[in-house]
């Protein structure tokens, strides 16, 4: 397989556009549980959470409080690869148990949140590094996607990296790289 057909397969539909506004179509996913007497997430195939199975029977354990330092919840991710021209695999479906006792589930549509397929960044287009930008219609930006259950409230952010002209921290090897967390929903039941 050419180097070309890589890059093309791996850009997908994203291969020579336009780079701005960005855009993605893959991307990672994290999930995490906060404050809550029991919590499974399952996206992808794969089950999230503090929910374990032993012999086909459901154990449900407690969940902490959220670390101190935010930086700590984007530390461990899975890749989700675009399948069949598709960006997601199907919905994240979520049930969980409030500090109070009660039970709730919900679905979350990323398909459906994301339709646009845009980068959430708070960086303008002035800021953002040209020769970075240039390179994203051969290999586009894959943000991180957390959905995060804490107590009665489950949120959804992006996280992605931004290259800029400008530094933040001048000085600091990582001042002109961009990891913002965005909200992108966030719903109290």
């Amino acid at each position: 397989m050419s180097e070309e057909s890589v890059r093309r397969q791996l850009a997908g539909p994203l291969y020579g556009q336009e780079p701005w506004p960005i855009r993605f179509h893959t991307h990672g996913f994290i999930f995490h549980c906060y404050n809550t007497l029991a919590c499974s997430g399952v996206y992808n195939r794969y089950q999230f959470g503090t929910r374990k199975w032993i012999d086909g029977i459901p154990h449900d354990g407690p969940s902490g409080s959220p670390p101190k330092n935010d930086r700590n919840k984007w530390r461990c991710g899975h890749a989700i690869l675009a399948k069949g021209g598709k960006t997601f695999p199907g919905p994240v479906e979520i049930e969980w148990t409030s500090l109070d006792g009660e039970e709730h589930a919900t679905s979350i549509d990323l398909d459906t949140l994301f339709k646009e397929r845009l980068v959430l960044h708070t960086v303008t287009r002035e800021e953002v590094k040209e020769l970075w930008l240039q390179t994203l219609s051969i290999e586009p930006v894959s943000p991180d996607i957390m959905v995060e259950v804490n107590n009665r409230t489950v949120s959804v952010y992006m996280e992605a990296l931004i290259v800029t002209e400008v530094e933040d921290e001048p000085g600091t090897k990582v001042s002109g790289l961009r990891f913002d967390p965005m909200l992108a929903r966030s719903v109290t039941y």
